[in-house]
């Protein structure tokens, strides 16, 4: 794809411009205070009618969002780019899901599955036959071993560290520098070294 547009025009945005570089086309962003204002030397829309595209990619932060807003842009015919920097280690046999985002440093090793519209970021390592559910969010310098399962719409936070072999549920929080050494399941927070589950998401309520 040679004209791709940003949703989204926030920090995240200005990432994926950079990652880009001359494939992006502009930004389209709800927000009105950045309608018709430059980000990078790219202009900011408020929808994707108005400017020419071959495909778009949605760099949200936010996960529910980042997945709402996926799902609306398909429904719509819309065509998902990928983002992947230059300064990264992606391999051969690795699988990028459409809309996904690999930031500067990352590394994707080999049989490794990102799936749609996951986050990798900077710094961040997925290591051997990982795989990685739908809209996750895996934050900087966050490292994962070999044949690790990470549900969707979780995130893994800054720093943090997940021993081959785990198995972390879908829409689970896992602390920054937080060490897993078992498994965490779905709607869960964990934090600490090692890790422990700390409230359950769903209810609010604290693990004690």
């Amino acid at each position: 794809m040679k004209q791709i547009v940003i949703i989204g025009a926030g920090g995240h945005g200005a990432i994926v411009a950079d990652i880009l570089r001359e494939r992006a086309a502009g930004f389209v962003d709800e927000s009105p205070a950045l309608r018709g204002t430059t980000v990078l030397g790219l202009r900011v829309f408020a929808s994707l009618a108005e400017i020419e595209h071959d495909g778009v990619i949605v760099a949200i932060g936010d996960i529910a969002a980042r997945r709402t807003v996926t799902e609306g842009v398909v429904r719509a015919g819309e065509r998902l780019a990928t983002a992947i920097h230059p300064f990264t280690s992606v391999a051969p046999s690795a699988t990028i899901g459409e809309g996904s985002m690999v930031c500067a440093g990352a590394i994707v090793l080999p049989r490794a599955t990102l799936g749609r519209g996951v986050l990798l970021n900077t710094k961040a390592s997925v290591d051997h036959d990982c795989v990685i559910g739908d809209f996750v969010n895996i934050a900087p310098a966050a490292t994962l071993g070999g044949d690790v399962r990470v549900g969707a719409e979780t995130f893994v936070g800054p720093g943090a560290t997940v021993a081959a072999g785990i198995r972390i549920g879908a829409r689970a929080v896992i602390g920054a520098g937080a060490v897993v050494v078992r498994d965490v399941p779905d709607d869960v927070t964990a934090w600490g070294v090692p890790a422990r589950i700390t409230s359950d998401r769903r209810s609010g309520s604290p693990r004690r």
